[in-house]
């Protein structure tokens, strides 16, 4: 590190691509796009922290974008066997000023190797899927969890 670096007087330069790649058991972060915007591997990105839902201008939601991620689920660290693979949505309104979230409404909260499941703030559908030549059960033994709310109690 420069003396400039600490002292804070070099711009720092746009991130790029926020996506983790894996390379085997090693994880590295994607990087591409910086100057554009635009990663020619998962596309769009954004880094500025989503602006607040106005309630008293709503926006009508015309411009939408989903964010798709496919995970690999190894066999445990050592062994780079796949076992199951989830994909992960998330949809964000794209219309200038709004970039509001959306939640998954009707989806229990956990991560399940049986079936589609959420995130517990909502905002992420984790959904298992498997080749179609990968047998039924492809994926059902990796461990899971779910969330209940119980609510009113006492």
């Amino acid at each position: 590190m420069t003396d400039d670096h600490r002292r804070g007087q070099v711009a720092a330069e746009p991130a790029g691509c926020p996506k983790t790649m894996w390379d085997g058991p090693y994880s590295y972060r994607c990087g591409l796009g910086a100057a554009s915007g635009v990663c020619a591997r998962h596309g769009r990105f954004r880094h500025e922290t989503p602006a607040q839902a106005d309630p008293d201008r709503p926006c009508p939601h015309t411009d939408m974008h989903l964010d798709a991620d496919v995970q690999r689920l190894t066999a445990s660290e050592d062994d780079d066997t796949v076992v199951a693979y989830i994909v992960e949505l998330q949809v964000r309104c794209t219309a200038e000023g709004c970039n509001e979230r959306f939640r998954w409404s009707g989806v229990p909260a956990g991560l399940r190797p049986d079936r589609p499941a959420c995130s517990p703030d909502e905002f992420v559908l984790h959904a298992p899927i498997r080749p179609a030549t990968a047998d039924p059960d492809f994926g059902l033994g990796i461990p899971g969890f779910a969330i209940q709310y119980r609510g009113g109690q006492g």
